[in-house]
């Protein structure tokens, strides 16, 4: 997004824990934006701490300030603590404009008295494909987040025993070892990997697998798998139905349904409609782009 936005890209990091982690990174936000002179600053939310720290500095030092919303940057927690929220919301209205991905968080954020304008991810590049030797999978981009129907990944994936399910991310947090020891052997668990590696595995898939449980959330594996040109299954959401359209299969969160889109996309050819959705979403990017830079 930075690269289509043509700004400065700033990544930060520490190898520091805990509260002198937030310290460090706190005094090298505050150098950057100080030496940098910025008219226009773009701060992600999560994290919070940086937008709260944004918010502060844009202050002293008069930029403007567009926060990138993420759904967890919109309604922390999933909604459920009404104190981060507002605090959330306090800070969001002390943007000049906050970017969402699509309109039903846009009109949330509006009825809060929120700037809010719609920017969808760009489609990214990924890196060079590096293959892990798995064949005949379906690929599961997974955070083991509350958001995700992992119970029906794993009962589908237990009745599909003509199919290997490679899931991403840290099982670790998800299951006891009892559980990962019960597991049966065509579910791939190889945890975190090299970026050249995850594209190797979203390359490799015969199908890519990511769902949610939030019906305003568009999924990052959705645009990896697509970027791609693989075919990918989506949870049978508007927002996702009104972003891809024919780009992508649909279920619901459940796993007769999830088996049947499995089977239906196994069968069935995209690549027209997904190479027709690429050449067209490049072209509505720009327009996005100009959108943003209207709000201010």
């Amino acid at each position: 997004m930075a690269a289509l936005l043509e700004a400065d890209y700033i990544e930060l990091s520490t190898t520091k824990k805990g509260f002198s982690r937030y310290v460090e990174c706190i005094k090298r936000t505050f150098k950057v934006l100080r030496n940098g002179h910025y008219d226009v600053v773009f701060a992600q939310n999560p994290s919070l701490i940086l937008v709260a720290v944004a918010v502060f500095l844009k202050l002293f030092f008069g930029f403007k300030l567009i926060i990138d919303a993420h759904n967890a940057g919109v309604r922390p927690k999933e909604g459920r603590s009404v104190a981060l929220n507002k605090v959330n919301l306090f800070l969001l209205k002390r943007a000049d404009a906050v970017i969402v991905t699509n309109e039903q968080l846009k009109c949330y954020l509006e009825n809060h008295n929120v700037n809010a304008v719609v920017f969808t991810d760009p489609l990214p590049s990924l890196a060079k494909p590096k293959s892990l030797g798995l064949n005949n999978f379906v690929f599961v981009i997974c955070s083991w987040s509350e958001d995700e129907p992992i119970r029906e990944y794993i009962q589908v994936a237990k009745q599909r025993d003509d199919l290997n399910f490679v899931f991403s991310g840290n099982y670790k947090k998800y299951f006891s070892d009892t559980e990962l020891a019960s597991l049966p052997e065509n579910i791939k668990l190889p945890g975190f990997v090299a970026e050249d590696e995850y594209a190797g595995l979203v390359v490799d898939a015969k199908v890519v697998l990511d769902l949610t449980t939030r019906d305003d959330c568009l999924v990052c594996g959705a645009y990896e798998a697509i970027s791609a040109n693989k075919k990918v299954i989506l949870s049978d959401t508007k927002v996702n139905k009104d972003l891809f359209g024919d780009a992508a299969f649909y279920t619901k969160n459940n796993s007769t349904d999830l088996n049947m889109a499995i089977d239906t996309a196994l069968r069935t050819d995209i690549d027209a409609h997904i190479k027709q959705f690429k050449s067209d979403y490049n072209a509505t990017q720009v327009n996005a782009k100009q959108n943003v830079f209207a709000t201010l």
